[in-house]
């Protein structure tokens, strides 16, 4: 599990006990899709409650967008009682169960804050109650950030539980091995976790996140472009792809490995059980690419020769096999056969 993971886990905890937890954490990371329709901490509070995710509301607030009076509602006079009514507003909920997601929380203007003390920690503004059935949560990013971010009071962070949500490459890469991200988008970022879990505040203009990186494989794979292809024109190609999202440095460093897999070793030998002679290359990134590509060749008659190549790996490369076959996204049965079942016994001093 990692810090991800965990960061969803506390706030699910903090959620349950009836609490608002402020997910804080770089801007790119995951924050408003975890809690959003789809997310976990969206599908571990229907279950909580028990609902399917699809009956478990969720109700996205942005202050940013909004002016103050939003939240109140709109004005009308009552000739009866000749007093001031307001109409609630149509986008906060009125009966069911769900989340309410108040996001970019810290670079909302001041005046807003005060409306969120009120929701937050009465569950109402003016007349208007939260339904017992909703949970509130709030998203933002830090002051170290660079997103404009100004120092909150005192008086809102207190009425939330502080998470601090840092992203993590290996929670990063189970999410994208389930939403269809390329896998060898994937294995660059097992080679640099950095392009997940780094973030400088300083640099000015784009830089990998989770959510770059996904922009840019959903880019790459549309394209069509073939990394496999020794032409130096689709190097500079995916460069150019990856610059617009990741930033020089990174996009640098995601065409750099993806041009590896114009260089491995010979995967069709391996593949067809002919791997003795073939070496295990020198280089970790080489590896990498090699065993994100066997992977994606394993099937339920060929992952016994391709096994007896990844025994001559290091013990840390067969974990990252063994992992990526048990994972099965493309579903080819090849992990519920006899030889992975015994290659992994004989490992499984790697795996605990």
């Amino acid at each position: 599990m990692g810090n991800t993971a965990l960061a969803i886990e506390t706030a699910v905890d903090i959620l349950k006990a009836g609490k608002s937890p402020l997910l804080l954490g770089p801007p790119g990371c995951g924050k408003t899709s975890e809690m959003s329709e789809g997310g976990l901490i969206h599908a571990a509070m229907a279950e909580h409650h028990g609902v399917s995710p699809e009956e478990y509301g969720h109700c996205d607030i942005r202050p940013c967008t909004m002016d103050v009076s939003d939240y109140r509602g709109y004005p009308f006079p009552n000739k009866e009682t000749k007093t001031t009514e307001f109409f609630v507003p149509d986008f906060l909920p009125t009966d069911g169960y769900g989340l309410i997601s108040i996001e970019e929380l810290m670079n909302a203007p001041r005046a807003h804050w005060h409306a969120v003390y009120q929701l937050v920690e009465e569950r109402r503004i003016g007349d208007y109650f939260v339904p017992d059935g909703w949970s509130i949560a709030s998203t933002g990013n830090r002051v170290e950030d660079g997103c404009g971010v100004s120092s909150p009071p005192n008086a809102l962070i207190n009425r939330h539980m502080i998470v601090n949500w840092r992203p993590d490459q290996k929670d990063w890469e189970k999410w994208a091995n389930n939403h269809d991200i390329d896998y060898r988008v994937v294995a660059a970022t097992r080679w640099r976790p950095d392009l997940i879990e780094s973030y400088d505040g300083k640099i000015k203009g784009p830089q990998s996140t989770g959510r770059s990186v996904t922009a840019f494989a959903k880019v790459f794979k549309t394209s069509g472009v073939n990394p496999s292809s020794e032409k130096s024109a689709m190097g500079l190609r995916i460069f150019r792809q990856a610059a617009g999202a990741l930033g020089d440095d990174d996009a640098g460093l995601m065409s750099s490995f993806l041009s590896i897999f114009s260089r491995l070793p010979d995967v069709d030998k391996i593949a067809k059980g002919m791997g003795e002679d073939v070496a295990v290359p020198v280089e970790m990134d080489v590896q990498i690419a090699t065993l994100a590509q066997l992977v994606r060749m394993s099937t339920s008659s060929n992952i016994g020769g391709i096994l007896s190549w990844v025994d001559k790996c290091s013990p840390t490369m067969k974990v990252i096999f063994g992992y990526d076959i048990e994972q099965d996204v493309l579903e080819t049965g090849a992990r519920h056969t006899s030889n992975f079942t015994e290659w992994r016994a004989a490992n499984s001093s790697l795996f605990a």
